[in-house]
Formats: structure tokens, sequence, C-alpha cells
């Protein structure tokens, strides 16, 4: 029965994916706004500068975990910083960050 629900949760994880990111425009305000460089996020994210720049323009997206990284990123830009236009992506991405980061803390802390 778990292998259903697997099967579930992967399917699920499939529609968010990509609806918890900004539109590129957004993307890029953020990342101004708190005067960061794409070379300073590409390396934060563990990737090419190249390639940080294509996701940030909307023509690639990133992979999981560098997916939920990039989208936990620009919610907390967002909180610091604002967001203009749609923000349902905000929700999705607050929920990115995976509860197990190795802190020593619990979820219940």
């Amino acid at each position: 029965m778990s292998e259903i629900f697997a099967a579930v949760d992967a399917l699920l994880a499939k529609a968010r994916d990509g609806g918890d990111l900004p539109e590129p425009a957004e993307r890029e305000r953020l990342r101004k706004a708190a005067g960061l460089t794409q070379v300073e996020v590409a390396a934060a994210l563990d990737t090419r500068r190249e390639t940080f720049a294509k996701w940030e323009n909307g023509t690639a997206q990133p992979r999981s975990p560098k997916h939920g990284a990039y989208a936990f990123l620009l919610a907390g830009l967002a909180d610091i910083h604002g967001t203009q236009g749609p923000d349902g992506w905000l929700t999705l991405a607050r929920r990115a960050r995976p509860l197990d980061t190795g802190t020593g803390t619990t979820e219940g802390e």
C-alpha cells in the first residue's frame, strides 16, 4: 500500500514543479534587491553562472534538490524585499526547504 502513496507523492511533487517559482522578472528583481550577483547565487546553489542565468530568465528549470533550494531562497528574499505581481508561488516556495536541515532541532522546537 505504501507504494501507492509513494506514487501519488511523486505525482504531486511533479505537479508542484515550477509552481513555487515567481515569474522570471521577479526572480531577477529579488536577487538584485538583495544586492546579489548571479555568480554568488550560482555558487550557493552549486551550479554554473550560465545555468543559473537560464533558471533566472525562465528558459530552464532547476531539478531537485536545487529547485527547492532556489525556491526557498526566493521566498526568503521576498520576505525581506516584498514581492510584486501574483504571489501564489510564495506559499509553495516557503515549504520547499526539507524539514531535516541538519540544524539539530526537531520539527516541534
